[in-house]
């Protein structure tokens, strides 16, 4: 099957001074076939998803950083969909000024 939906967890960052970043964290996880399997899966297993997910997340911070769970939902699969992302690649600044290799 195309797993055409992801799981998606939104979280909130607080800075180790109290302020809430304005960013929102997205993580996608699990994949599903379908929009109704993966809607399914959040309505069986919220609590265990913002139990572990958060804790999960939290675990990947600094000290005195904090996450919040804002959102469990379904998202299409960027892999899958129509739309192009443009990813651009940063280098080093040494990298940069190197000189091409001659064929």
């Amino acid at each position: 099957m195309v797993k055409t939906f992801m799981l998606l967890l939104a979280f909130s960052i607080t800075d180790p001074d109290g302020m809430t970043r304005d960013e929102t964290v997205h993580i996608l996880s699990r994949h599903f076939d379908t929009k109704e399997h993966c809607i399914t899966f959040v309505q069986d297993w919220s609590g265990t998803i913002q139990d572990r997910g958060l804790e999960t997340v939290q675990g990947m911070l600094a000290e005195g950083w904090r996450v919040s769970l804002s959102e469990i939902g379904c998202s299409v699969n960027p892999a899958t969909s129509i739309e192009t992302i443009s990813v651009v690649k940063f280098q080093p600044e040494e990298e940069q000024d190197a000189p091409e290799p001659s064929e």
